[in-house]
């Protein structure tokens, strides 16, 4: 319908699009993490979201291409659901839907359900839908046992060092929930944080800078959380999205280290015992060295 209404800007369609299951989605999302876009409501947000821009326009082709290729590829062979599946709790089931949007971020997850932006310039290859649905869904599976935190609500450096180490396990497990399934289908050069994986010194200069960053918040505690602290979360985020590219190279570390179900087991005991387990086996190895 995203489609059909920027053809013809046809406000029941809007009406729809705004009553539709995918807009509840991604306003539940929008208002937990905070995002920089209308949160009062679904209609509001949706024509946000609509709003005739250039770049928006730009991007109708790669939407069209990813609705034919979600639609039909991706529902004939499902078996990609198992690469999210095999890096989650065996009790785990999902409940949800896996939504096709249209304008916001790249793809989310929120409570049961996760959802991918058919627009994105990403999706101009429309094979990187899959490896993002596994990406996604395995978010689903995580926050199931570990829900998120809700960014309006951190207000001290303590806070922030919460949700840094929360999305370090979310993040780095989803990454490399996607990454075999990259490898075996010569993806792995498609997407930055996988070219990143594959540099030895670029991961060590990156994870000196993650482990630099956390000790900072560390150290202020209790005090409130600033300009300077919340550059930390920018750097983790989207700059040199530390927290997924350190947090997947903890990840392959634990499952190389301490073996698949032991990383599994660890979304259960949460983000503490994950980085804990990560400097065992670091510490240990460095021990063996000597």
């Amino acid at each position: 319908m995203s489609i059909e209404y920027l053809h013809v800007s046809d406000t029941s369609i809007l009406t729809k699009l705004a009553n539709s299951p995918g807009a509840f989605h991604l306003l539940d999302h929008a208002r937990n993490f905070d995002y920089d876009v209308p949160k009062d409501s679904t209609q509001t947000l949706v024509s946000h979201l609509l709003a005739l821009k250039s770049e928006r326009l730009a991007n109708l082709e790669i939407c069209k291409g990813s609705l034919e290729y979600f639609t039909s590829q991706m529902l004939a062979e499902p078996h990609w659901l198992n690469d999210s599946l095999r890096y989650l709790p065996g009790d785990f089931r999902y409940h949800g839907s896996l939504f096709l949007t249209y304008g916001y971020d790249i793809g989310v997850a929120f409570g049961s359900s996760a959802s991918l932006n058919c627009g994105h310039s990403s999706f101009s290859h429309p094979r990187e839908l899959v490896y993002y649905a596994v990406h996604e869904l395995h978010h689903v599976g995580f926050m199931s046992y570990q829900p998120p935190p809700r960014l309006s609500e951190l207000k001290t450096c303590h806070d922030l060092l919460g949700l840094v180490e929360y999305s370090t396990q979310m993040e780095g497990m989803a990454v490399l929930a996607a990454y075999e399934r990259r490898r075996e289908e010569r993806a792995l050069d498609g997407d930055p944080d996988y070219v990143a994986l594959q540099d030895e010194k670029r991961m060590q200069r990156d994870e000196e800078q993650y482990f630099a960053d956390l000790n900072y918040l560390e150290q202020r505690g209790d005090a409130p959380a600033d300009a300077d602290a919340w550059a930390v979360i920018s750097r983790m985020s989207s700059g040199e999205r530390l927290w997924y590219r350190v947090g997947a190279r903890m990840a392959q570390t634990i499952e190389g280290g301490s073996g698949r179900p032991r990383l599994i087991a660890l979304i259960k005991e949460g983000p503490g015992a994950f980085l804990g387990e990560y400097q065992r086996i670091t510490q240990k190895q460095v021990a063996g060295c000597h």
